[in-house]
């Protein structure tokens, strides 16, 4: 559905340029990084979008952050090269990442998983392989597993073909949608563990969102 939505990834541009105010999100996220980060560590930004969270890491954490970006959009690449041309990004696909084991000392994703298709382990595997040392993941917690399909209004995208005036197809599949899946915490500790027995898992709670 990304590859769709042209607008989503031209508004994050233009946060990641300065034209529009930083997400919530991003802010959020340069606090749980302070502790972890040092002058001179390396991270990757796995879903980076246009580039907006290293505008922030720039302001909050450090202007010269050794920051790669990866996300799945090509379009979404396109507009983060030409908005900071002098940091890395690269097209990936999260279940495959195109990087080397424990290649970066940080790796962060934020609000990715939840989109993704079940199960979280591939990603979650993927994620932690190309970790050195600390991985940080920003998504959503249930108090149930649920797999969600968020339905997309006809014509919310400009798809480039046809789509009719109603929601499902005759088998009952929606014409457009994306997930937004919630965990429990006890799921994604699983996961983890299943995948590095000796990982620790912190789970922290957003309390800066303003």
């Amino acid at each position: 559905i990304w590859n769709d939505n042209r607008q989503y990834g031209e508004n994050l541009q233009k946060r990641a340029k300065g034209e529009l105010d930083e997400m919530e999100s991003s802010k959020a996220l340069c606090e749980v990084i302070k502790p972890y980060y040092q002058p001179g560590l390396t991270l990757l930004d796995v879903g980076c979008a246009a580039g907006h969270y290293l505008r922030s890491l720039r302001e909050r954490i450090d202007p010269d952050v050794q920051y790669t970006g990866t996300d799945a959009t090509a379009y979404y690449i396109e507009l983060a090269q030409k908005a900071l041309p002098d940091r890395t990004f690269v097209q990936g696909d999260i279940f495959d990442l195109p990087f080397e084991d424990k290649q970066f000392d940080i790796v962060m994703c934020n609000n990715v998983l939840l989109h993704l298709p079940p199960p979280p382990i591939k990603p979650i595997s993927e994620l932690m392989r190309v970790a050195k040392k600390t991985l940080i993941i920003r998504t959503v917690f249930g108090e149930r597993n649920y797999v969600v399909q968020e339905i997309r209004e006809p014509g919310e995208y400009d798809t480039g073909h046809d789509i009719p005036p109603i929601l499902f197809k005759d088998n009952g599949e929606a014409h457009q949608f994306n997930y937004f899946n919630m965990y429990t915490e006890e799921h994604i500790r699983w996961v983890v563990n299943t995948i590095d027995p000796g990982a620790k898992v912190s789970i922290i709670e957003d309390k800066w969102w303003q």
